[in-house]
């Protein structure tokens, strides 16, 4: 049996994009993750780590985001086997939500 835990949702804002005014001003994300660990792995501690790493990177793209923040926490968590992590940008468009996901295997 496998078990998988999920972090669902968890909103902040941040400094992300590539036009002048999201690198201006922080915008609300919402992202997921779910991951495997052969060890127990707190995900408030991967929640904090995801919010720390995207307040020091201030990244230009969802898609670069996603490959630093998957590392980072893989670095930090060495327990982890797995990890899916989704981001998406709730205020760039009127009528959608925009983002992207990432699988990663370790």
């Amino acid at each position: 049996m496998s078990l998988s835990t999920i972090i669902k949702e968890y909103e902040f804002d941040t400094i992300i994009g590539v036009y002048d005014f999201e690198r201006e001003k922080t915008q609300k994300v919402r992202i997921s993750v779910e991951y495997m660990a052969d060890d127990f792995v707190d995900y408030v501690e991967i929640m904090r780590v995801i919010k720390s790493t995207y307040d020091e990177y201030k990244f230009m793209t969802v898609e670069e985001s996603l490959r630093v923040v998957t590392d980072v926490l893989k670095q930090n968590f060495k327990a982890l086997i797995s990890l899916n992590m989704e981001i998406y940008k709730l205020e760039i468009v009127k009528n959608a939500t925009v983002g992207a996901k990432i699988h990663r295997k370790y």
